[in-house]
């Protein structure tokens, strides 16, 4: 039986999902939600010291340029629950080698991570990094599935210089405010805020990965 394709160019597929988008560290495109619809994030944006209180996404170009960020964003968030949405996230990617979600926001629900696996799964090409604190969610996926083998899933900290290991599995990711923590120390603060040859972050071998504070 043939199947049915709803996104005929790569255009009609970001102006149902809302686009991907290129920031200049990245060597590749990203996607990006509202961080106001963080399930995790949002609650420890309201506590003093986290990671999330001081979010880069709710600050610089995010805010400069709110005019036209915030309403892709939230064309993003709308498509997610869409039977198309995962067929309009492989038109966009493409033949990308390399793609990040979420620059800002983080994952909506299990539902959610089950149709970026199917992404990830469609596209064998391409290595995707994801970071969340989601790690309800993550758990919950992995005990119904295992993780693609192009999609790195990395448990982000709360807190500066607090190290975490919520479950045994996915590799994680630090910040560090003083000495750099255990694990590779991301090279960006020395190339001028970029990741230049670095892919660490895509790297499921590298367990730990620790950030400078910014």
């Amino acid at each position: 039986m043939q199947t049915i394709s709803f996104f005929k160019t790569k255009a009609s597929a970001e102006s149902f999902n809302g686009g991907c988008t290129q920031t200049s560290k990245m060597p590749c495109k990203s996607y990006s939600l509202p961080t106001a619809n963080c399930k995790v994030g949002a609650q420890l944006a309201t506590v003093k010291g986290s990671i999330c209180s001081t979010c880069y996404a709710n600050k610089g170009n995010y805010v400069r340029y709110a005019k036209n960020i915030k309403p892709a964003q939230e064309r993003r968030l709308t498509s997610i629950t869409s039977d198309q949405w995962v067929e309009s996230m492989i038109k966009s990617i493409g033949k990308d080698s390399f793609f990040r979600w979420h620059d800002s926001g983080d994952i909506q629900s299990i539902d959610h991570l089950e149709k970026i696996a199917k992404v990830a799964q469609s596209l064998p090409g391409c290595q995707f990094w994801l970071p969340t604190r989601e790690f309800k969610t993550v758990k919950q996926f992995m005990r119904k599935q295992s993780v693609p083998a192009n999609l790195t899933i990395r448990l982000s900290a709360y807190f500066p210089d607090k190290s975490i290991k919520p479950f045994n599995g996915p590799p994680i990711s630090s910040v560090h405010k003083k000495s750099p923590a255990k694990g590779y120390t991301c090279p960006a603060p020395s190339q001028n805020g970029e990741c230049k040859e670095c892919r660490a972050c895509w790297n499921k071998d590298v367990q730990v990965v620790t950030y400078k504070y910014h």
